[in-house]
Parts: C-alpha cells; sequence; structure tokens
C-alpha cells in the first residue's frame, strides 16, 4: 500500500508541474486558486484502491477539523457510502453527517443505502446512518426517519439507542405533529439502566415533552443512583432536569419546618459527591441546584466549589463570579469566609476585576470594612481607567452600606479631587455627589472646594455633579452659588447636554433663593435654552420660564415646593444588573449571564404549599419507607468517590454485556441511610 501511495504521489506531482507549465499567464492561471481545486482527492475517491480512498477521506476529515469548505467534494465522497471497507464507511458517514443539511438532495439520492445501513451487524454504521437521516431537514423522509428512531430505540447496542434518544429532537423540530409518537419512544429510553443511554435520553425529555412531569416520576430514584456514573454532559443535563422536577414536588425546605422529604434529601445526597468534578459545569449544575432546592445552612458547600473554579481559564471564571454575585447578594455569609479569593489580580481583564468589586462590595461586613477599604484604595492607583472608576464607586458603596465609615469614605474622596488625573477627580464628584445626599452633616467646605475644580474639569457627569449640589445646597454658599452662575452662562452654549439642563435648574433654584441677584442671569440663560438644538432643553427652559413671567401666579407660589423639595438618596448601582428576588433568574443559564429572557428560558416555578403524594415515585423495584429520622448530612471535609463506565464498546458483544449494569436496582431507606442496592454492588448514602 505505500508504494502506491507513493506512485500516486510521484504521478500527481508531474502532473501538476506539467500543468503549471502550460498555463497561460493571459488568463490569469497562476492567481486562480480554484483551478482544479481539490482534484487529487477525487482522483483518490474514484480510484479503485481502498487504500487511496482512506487516504483521501483521512485528509478531507482533516481539513474540516481545521474549519476548511470540503463541500465541493460531495458528489465525491457520497457515492462511497456503499464502500464494503470499514474504515472508510465510517468517515464518508462523519464527512456526510457535516454536510448533509447543505447538500440534501444529493444525499436524498442514497436514502435507501442509509436504510440497508441501519441493519449492519457494526454498530457505528448503524448509527451513524440514523445520525445522517436526522441531519436531512425533508419532510418527505420524516415517515422513514420516525421508523428508523423507533427500531434504534430497541437496538442492543446502547450506542445506537443513545443515537437515537439524539435524533428525536431534530425530527421533533422538523415535525412537532409526531410529538405523541416521539414522546412513547422517549419513555421506553427513559426506562433504560444504561449510563450511556440515560443522559441522552433525558435531554430528549427536556428538548420535547418537558411538561410530562409523569415520567419522571418512576424513575427519579433510578437517576439519583445513576449519577454519579453518566457522562459529564448527562449529568448537567440530569442535574438541570432534576432541579425543576425538585421545585414542583417538594416544598421549601427554608420554609417548612416539617421534615424533609427523603427524596429531596436523596437528590441533594447523590449530587454532593458531583462538586468534586473536574467538569466546571457539572460543579455549576450542582449548584444552581443547591441555590434553589436546599436550605440555606445546606448551600456553603457549593460556594468552596465555585471558589475552586476562579483558578480556571478566563470564561469560567466570567461566568462564576457572575453567578456568585447574585449569590453574595443574597446571603453575604456565605463568600465571606473565601473574601481574599476575589481580591483583584493585575493580571485579570476589566470584566472579572468589575465583577470581583462587585462581590466585596456586597459581602462587606463591620468586621472586614477596614480590609476592603485599603485593598480599594490601592485599586485607584491602576492603569486601568474603567476599574479605577469602578473602584471609586465601590468605596461609595461601602460608604452606603455601613453608615459608621460614612464620614471617613467621605473625607477620602475629597482628597481624592486634588489628584492630577482628571478621570478620578470626575468620578470622585459624582460618588460624592451621592453620598452628600445620604449624609446630613454640613457640605459647605466640600462644595466650595469642587466649585474651585469647575473651571479644570471637562467632563459632563462631574460638571452636572458639581452644579446640583450647588443648586441643592445655594442657601448654604450664597455667595458662591450667584457667581458660578455668572460664569457657567458664558458658557452655556458650548456645554454639553447634562450640563445644560442642570444650568437650567440651578438658575430656577437661585431665583428662587435669590431672586434680586439672579434674576438677569436666569432670563438670559432661558433666552439661550430657548434657541438650543437640544429640543429637551428648550422644553425645560418653556417650563421654567413661567415661573419668572408671572411671580404672583398660583403656580409660582409652589415653586419652592417643586425644585426644593427633599430628594431621596440615590442607589449605587452594581456593575451586573440584579432584578427583584421575584424575578431572579435561574443560577447558571444564558438568561442569567446577560439579565434577559433568552430564547427557549422557562423561568423556575416556585415551591408547592402542599407537596404531591410520594407514592407516585414508588416503583416494584424501589420502596423507600417513612420515617421520622432525618438523613445525615455530610460534613464539608467529607471524601466522595464515583466510579465511571466507558462511553462506548469497541464490539458488538461489548455493548450488549454493557446494558446489563444496574439491571436490578433496590433503594430501601433504613437505620438513616439510603441503601442502593444491585447483584454486583451495593452503595449507602
Amino acid at each position: 500500500m505505500s508504494n502506491d501511495n507513493e506512485v500516486y504521489k510521484s504521478e500527481w506531482v508531474a502532473e501538476a508541474i506539467e500543468t503549471e507549465y502550460q498555463a497561460d499567464p493571459a488568463y490569469g492561471g497562476f492567481f486562480n486558486f480554484d483551478y482544479k481545486k481539490h482534484d487529487d482527492l477525487r482522483q483518490m475517491l474514484d480510484s479503485s484502491r481502498d487504500g487511496l480512498k482512506l487516504e483521501a477521506m483521512k485528509r478531507i476529515i482533516e481539513m474540516i477539523a481545521k474549519g476548511k469548505d470540503v463541500s465541493n467534494l460531495f458528489p465525491a465522497v457520497v457515492k462511497n457510502v456503499v464502500s464494503k471497507n470499514i474504515e472508510v464507511k465510517k468517515l464518508v458517514y462523519v464527512y456526510l453527517v457535516r454536510y448533509a443539511e447543505e447538500q440534501q438532495d444529493l444525499v436524498l439520492l442514497s436514502i435507501s443505502t442509509f436504510q440497508r445501513a441501519l441493519k449492519e451487524p457494526n454498530q457505528l454504521i448503524r448509527a451513524g446512518a440514523l445520525r445522517i437521516l436526522s441531519n436531512i431537514r425533508v419532510a418527505v423522509i420524516v415517515p422513514i426517519v420516525m421508523l428508523a428512531i423507533r427500531d434504534a430505540a430497541a437496538d442492543l447496542s446502547p450506542y445506537v439507542r443513545k443515537t437515537a434518544a439524539h435524533a428525536i429532537p431534530k425530527l421533533y423540530h422538523l415535525d412537532q405533529k409526531l410529538k405523541s409518537e416521539l414522546v412513547v419512544v422517549i419513555q421506553k429510553l427513559l426506562q433504560d439502566t444504561t449510563v450511556l443511554v440515560v443522559g441522552s435520553a433525558v435531554m430528549a425529555y427536556t428538548e420535547v415533552c418537558p411538561e410530562r412531569i409523569d415520567l419522571v416520576h418512576k424513575i427519579f430514584r433510578k437517576l439519583c443512583a445513576l449519577l454519579a456514573d453518566v457522562d459529564e454532559w448527562g449529568q448537567v443535563v440530569i442535574v438541570n432536569m432534576l432541579t425543576r422536577y425538585a421545585r414542583t414536588q417538594f416544598v421549601d425546605p427554608n420554609e417548612n419546618e416539617t421534615e424533609k422529604d427523603p427524596d429531596h434529601q436523596l437528590l441533594l445526597h447523590c449530587t454532593y459527591p458531583l462538586l468534586q468534578s473536574r467538569n466546571s459545569a457539572v460543579v455549576m449544575a450542582v449548584a444552581q441546584l443547591y441555590f434553589h432546592c436546599a436550605s440555606k445552612n445546606e448551600f456553603p458547600v457549593c460556594v468552596r466549589a465555585l471558589v475552586r473554579l476562579l483558578h480556571s481559564n478566563i470564561e469560567i471564571q466570567n461566568v462564576v463570579l457572575d453567578n456568585m454575585v447574585s449569590i453574595s447578594l443574597q446571603n453575604k455569609g456565605m463568600c465571606e469566609p473565601y473574601l481574599k479569593n476575589f481580591f483583584v489580580r493585575t493580571s485579570d481583564p476589566t470584566k472579572i476585576k468589575l465583577l470581583k468589586l462587585d462581590i466585596l462590595t456586597n459581602i462587606v461586613t463591620d468586621s472586614n470594612i477596614a480590609l476592603i477599604l485599603r485593598e480599594l484604595q490601592t485599586y485607584i492607583i491602576s492603569n486601568d481607567k474603567k476599574f479605577v472608576a469602578a473602584s471609586i464607586q465601590a468605596i461609595g458603596r461601602c460608604a452606603c452600606t455601613i453608615s459608621e465609615i460614612t464620614d471617613s469614605c467621605l473625607n477620602g474622596l475629597v482628597t481624592l479631587l486634588s489628584n492630577k488625573d482628571e478621570a478620578i477627580v470626575a468620578e470622585s464628584i459624582i460618588v460624592i455627589k451621592r453620598l452628600l445626599q445620604t449624609q446630613a452633616a454640613n457640605c459647605k467646605e466640600i462644595i466650595t472646594q469642587m466649585t474651585r475644580l469647575l473651571g479644570n474639569i471637562t467632563i459632563p457627569q462631574a460638571r452636572a455633579a458639581i452644579l446640583w449640589l450647588l443648586g441643592e445646597h445655594s442657601s448654604g454658599v450664597p455667595l458662591i452659588a450667584p457667581d458660578v452662575l455668572r460664569k457657567v452662562s458664558k458658557t452655556f452654549p458650548d456645554e454639553h447636554d447634562i450640563v445644560k439642563l442642570q444650568i437650567l435648574n440651578l438658575a430656577i433654584k437661585l431665583y428662587i433663593t435669590n431672586s434680586q441677584e439672579t434674576e438677569l442671569f436666569c432670563q438670559y440663560v432661558f433666552d439661550l435654552a430657548r434657541y438650543d438644538q437640544n429640543y429637551d432643553i428648550r422644553d425645560r427652559a418653556r417650563l421654567m420660564k413661567q415661573f419668572i413671567r408671572n411671580p404672583r401666579g398660583t403656580i409660582t407660589s409652589q415653586a419652592a415646593r417643586i425644585f426644593l423639595t427633599s430628594k431621596p438618596a440615590p442607589l449605587l448601582n452594581l456593575h451586573v444588573t440584579v432584578t427583584d428576588q421575584e424575578e431572579y433568574f435561574q443560577l447558571g443559564t444564558l438568561s442569567h449571564y446577560i439579565n434577559a429572557h433568552a430564547i427557549g428560558y422557562e423561568p423556575l416555578l416556585p415551591f408547592p404549599i402542599e407537596p404531591p403524594s410520594r407514592e407516585t415515585r414508588d416503583t416494584d423495584n424501589s420502596n423507600v419507607q417513612e420515617t421520622k429520622n432525618e438523613i445525615p448530612v455530610k460534613s464539608e471535609n467529607s471524601s466522595a468517590s464515583s466510579s465511571s463506565d466507558s462511553n462506548s464498546s469497541s464490539t458488538e458483544s461489548s455493548s450488549s454485556n454493557s446494558t446489563s449494569d444496574f439491571e436490578d436496582i433496590t433503594i430501601e431507606y433504613k437505620n438513616d441511610v439510603f441503601l442502593i442496592e444491585s447483584e454486583e454492588d451495593s452503595i449507602q448514602c
């Protein structure tokens, strides 16, 4: 075979050289990269030698793995589906799965070949044929695919049954009228006791009929028993499904003072070892299960597992920290023991830094406020301007959370006003403005110092904050406020829109408190605003001017109540917007990450007031007896071990033997523990 390859390669090189010399430069042949593109592969695929075909398919699959487009080889590849060489046929099926949707007309010509392949003795060929049939999105072959799925669901090979479970959602999205027939197949696959099939069957269930809770009742305890042995992808799917199941079948453990349902405790105990999984998605799935379905005193064990994930890559850190912001908002005591793990590193991206700042400000308490403030002070000298602004805002949130340190935080922010960096000064002014609304002390000195900086600051938000503070506390600085109005009235046409609005507010407030000195300034500012390009400014000026035209009018007498009334203190928002508690998105979901309803998201249902009967989960092989004793909760340092079976078998005999795993499982509740017994082993939890 190696000699054949060498002979063919030498012939191909000779032909390529001859073609290169024969190309006419006038026709641009040297620059036409599509000239006989992949012609060598076509010749190898048309060859009668299986060795050349196999070499060509390996090169094609390699190009697919690199992201190259080889769809132009589809006619040459599809002819080899009838190849008797198993290795060639496997690679052809891999290629067809990739391009079946793009070349549906050509694939339809080989439907009969795929139907015959469903009866092949090799399980990989049967699974590949079913996978190709399910990827052909043509309504004409829906009955053929349905029949193939029904037969594959009863196949002796777990790998083929798993492929059948994957094909069910594809067929359902193609023709939803087949839902009733597909549910019957799903029900059969859910009763499968092979760990290779269970995860895929649950995935098909969640895609097609998630409202059919009755299908889960009989297999609930079996899923808990097999959870540790399912592949990682299947564990994520099963845990997410069981989370929704638990919210509808068990009462809230935080509100119900009675005994917890043994099945509820069984779910928590069987998922606890998964917190040590190497897969971050599995750990996140178990964490959201405990967050939504376990009591508050059981959840801290998940925080430790989530903190472990902070040593992973940036993408995982981003998702984990985003979820921990929501966790720290509800219960700061859970994250407080791991305070130093949320300190910002210089190498962290800006997004990671902002999330860590949110967590630090969420878990601030009287005992750790000094440590957190010292840490925040070091962040101000960072080169990342966005991070520096967020650090100053974090200091303001800490001051709002703990009133005892408000004065010291305010003094520290005032010292930042002398910083050479304009961005730091501007952000400090904005935070000081918000803090002064919550501070009842005299702020005359602070306002006086900020008005001196008004001529040097160019950031619109900072200038607007100074003017707003000056208008609110104009009575405290009666000599400074009119002079500031005189200066800003000169630069009114060149100011930003947000600054112009605050100049109008300052003018009307000074007119109410000191009309003799500021009446002419007010009229001048209102005349300028009358012809402004922004209609908001024109409308605001038209409204306020009515208070000057008619000093004895009814509305003018209420001007003080309108403009000088006390205003509620603002909230310093987080960088991750969090909705009300009733509208929390489920942890670990895309909707939670983007803080919006993603397509396909279904909110978690509230816990029932009265739980459904436990008898619905009782079967002939699993009988959990009632008891008044609680199941002992494992300690955080307890070790957990799990075994995993192989995902696929190399031969048909080994595949059929794997179906005997967990055939007879008995779950019995005795002496405060669950006994999960089978013919080969027993598990005590």
